[in-house]
């Protein structure tokens, strides 16, 4: 029994004698109010209601007038701490579960324990070996001491972090697939402000998806200092970190299975979830660009300017829009467009073409056999391109059937070779020189 009821009992068993309390009962007046008040049904601490004897009530009653409130506790056991269900060989095997790994619950204790023959089955209760741990300091916050500290803490202004994740959504009909496929919601989210800048459901959970919520956010919001990201492939990916890199964007990745160190978004999933996508109707939303457009309303219309309790009853809009002034912006088009573009260098095959992600292209056929430099969109990567001088040359993929019955160009005339000069040097007759006449040298005209 912990000290908090202790209190709650004699508080209770202050107000039972209370009636004889501060005053001197006439003759025969206390056994007569004993009496009644034994006959009255009390509700206990514990919730449960009962009735106590006349002598119990007088106990009270005689406790308190001679050593006060404190009195009216319920006196500790004496063998307080010490577990008698447990034999000591038991307790210290416990012990040795809980350090070996303390990832052991109590009650997965208790259930190894019993499978292995060394408890009877209900034997002890599970809060018996929880107070046990819990005596020997292998229980709560001293278990977690080998982990990484956290501690509360937050962006000094709006921009200078983001946080992203994805969030899985409702099932909808993708026409690509041709079936119902789980949609997948990227958000990021502003560290100090807890602003939604940006937020798109997709069918598909890429780094393509990813860079298309990026885009958006920075021509809405601006560029933020840095991005807090889990491991997934979507924000590891090569594309993602040019597209960062050439935004002047710090990519910082979590611990990996360390979902709390991104709490703030966590959060904001669980309420996404409950306000809007657990009372999606269903037969209301049946396409991408319908679940888009209640997610977008909801964001911009609902969370965004709604009070938040983390921001001292300000809503996450507000508190944006205090640092504005600081955020960073691109606007020149062409810088914007130009980091989203990404390029490798490839060397061309004999044939005119090259090989880019298991697909082949054909380049210009005066390119081959050379390295050439290969453009592609980070938001579509299938676009490619060559810029040839001043010429835009966009890549295809290799028809090798149309290509059987294509016309080939024939070569330039007037850059034809100009005629060879006879040298009258021929390797076969000077190898059979050699051989018939070997005291005349091994070199001469033909």
């Amino acid at each position: 029994m912990n000290d908090d009821m202790r209190n709650k009992i004699a508080l209770f068993r202050y107000g039972v004698i209370s009636p004889l309390i501060g005053r001197r009962p006439r003759r025969g007046e206390r056994k007569r109010t004993l009496t009644k008040l034994a006959e009255v049904v009390w509700t206990t601490p514990d919730g449960s209601e009962r009735r106590f004897a006349a002598p119990t009530i007088g106990t009270w009653l005689d406790r308190y007038r001679n050593r006060g409130f404190e009195a009216l506790k319920p006196r500790l056991r004496s063998d307080r701490g010490k577990v008698q269900v447990l034999t000591p060989g038991q307790i210290e095997l416990i012990l040795d579960m809980k350090r070996e790994d303390p990832g052991r619950t109590a009650k997965l204790i208790q259930r190894e324990l019993e499978l292995a023959g060394a408890l009877r089955e209900g034997q002890v209760h599970v809060t018996t070996i929880q107070r046990l741990l819990r005596r020997e300091g292998l229980s709560g916050p001293v278990t977690e001491l080998d982990r990484p500290a956290r501690y509360r803490w937050r962006a000094a202004r709006s921009n200078d972090l983001w946080q992203v994740d994805a969030v899985h959504g409702p099932a909808l009909f993708c026409p690509a697939s041709g079936k119902k496929v789980r949609v997948k919601i990227f958000s990021l989210l502003c560290d100090r402000s807890r602003l939604i800048v940006y937020s798109q459901a997709f069918f598909e959970e890429t780094q393509q998806a990813f860079l298309t919520v990026l885009a958006g956010a920075v021509q809405r919001r601006g560029v933020p200092a840095a991005i807090l990201a889990d491991n997934h492939g979507s924000f590891r990916g090569e594309d993602a970190q040019i597209a960062c890199a050439q935004l002047a964007i710090r990519l910082v990745f979590a611990r990996p299975y360390d979902g709390a160190s991104k709490g703030k978004i966590e959060r904001y999933h669980r309420t996404l979830r409950s306000q809007l996508l657990d009372r999606l109707d269903l037969e209301k939303v049946t396409t991408l660009d319908q679940l888009n457009a209640r997610l977008a309303a909801w964001v911009e219309g609902e969370y965004n300017r709604r009070p938040h309790a983390g921001l001292d009853g300000k809503t996450p809009l507000t508190v944006w829009e205090d640092d504005a002034s600081e955020v960073r912006w691109i606007e020149d088009e062409g810088e914007f467009a130009r980091a989203f573009v990404a390029t490798l260098v490839r060397r061309a095959r004999n044939d005119s073409t090259v090989q880019i992600g298991g697909r082949v292209y054909e380049v210009p056929t005066h390119m081959r056999r050379e390295k050439v430099t290969i453009s592609y969109h980070l938001l579509a990567p299938e676009r490619l391109w060559i810029d040839d001088r001043e010429t835009r040359v966009y890549l295809r993929e290799v028809d090798e059937v149309g290509n059987s019955e294509r016309a080939r160009p024939k070569p330039n005339s007037k850059k034809r070779r100009t005629k060879a000069r006879k040298t009258g040097l021929n390797a076969p007759e000077a190898f059979l020189r050699r051989m018939t006449k070997p005291g005349r040298g091994q070199g001469g005209a033909a």
